[in-house]
């Protein structure tokens, strides 16, 4: 898979623009449980998941469970967000900024506030970021831009950004296991227990939906370590 896919139900302009730098299609991929954007790079698959602020603000369960599902469907699968377009705090919760159409001054002007708390949307971002990337554009047309930006970063081998720093880093951690360790550390999970749960389950969605006795079948894992990192994360029914 060398090209870009880009779902049917993504505005028209996504193939053109993104096209005139690299080899897109366009499927039906989002009924095949993928996100809105596909591709394979050296180091496997990756999806995008293309989110608006007005999508965000009003209903963050609803794009969650998308989220959730899209990583389920296919764990093998790197799975990230992009958040598109401008919004600020206000005194009555958030404000969606939008672009004029103007073809000389472009100017963003306010729509009618939200009573969404920006803090609380700020405090779910933080736990998203825990899950997979999060990543923000001004728009549509900036939107295509980081894409053909990232896609064209996947399909090289090396990397030289912080190459001068990290000479010495030879190591490419699944950041699936990376996640997990992260939130469970305090609850005696390390490097090995992360990955042999990792290995069996497939994603960090997955691990934290099974049942300590589930978890306790991995070699080392235990049904007392389990429970403590279930309840780490707020499962209140272990």
């Amino acid at each position: 898979m060398n090209e870009l896919i880009i779902d049917v139900h993504e505005p028209e302009d996504a193939a053109p623009l993104i096209g005139q730098s690299i080899e897109v299609k366009v499927e039906s991929i989002n009924s095949q449980g993928y996100a809105d954007y596909l591709w394979g790079g050296v180091a496997g698959q990756k999806q995008w998941e293309r989110k608006q602020w007005y999508e965000i603000l009003g209903d963050m369960d609803k794009v969650e469970d998308q989220l959730r599902r899209e990583v389920q469907a296919h764990p093998e699968v790197d799975t990230a967000l992009v958040i598109e377009g401008l919004a600020t705090p206000s005194h009555q919760g958030s404000t969606i900024w939008t672009l004029s159409k103007a073809k000389t001054r472009q100017v963003y002007y306010a729509n009618k506030p939200n009573r969404t708390s920006m803090s609380r949307v700020y405090a779910w971002i933080y736990d998203v970021q825990k899950f997979m990337p999060v990543y923000f554009t001004p728009n549509f047309g900036a939107t295509c831009v980081f894409l053909v930006a990232a896609y064209k970063a996947d399909q090289k081998e090396e990397h030289a950004t912080f190459s001068r720093y990290f000479r010495d880093m030879d190591f490419h951690p699944n950041p699936q296991v990376v996640a997990l360790m992260n939130l469970s550390r305090s609850a005696g999970v390390g490097p090995a227990r992360a990955q042999a749960l990792i290995k069996r389950f497939g994603t960090l969605w997955n691990v934290l939906n099974q049942m300590p006795q589930t978890l306790a079948s991995v070699d080392n894992m235990g049904e007392t370590t389990a429970r403590k990192l279930l309840r780490k994360v707020g499962r209140t029914d272990v």
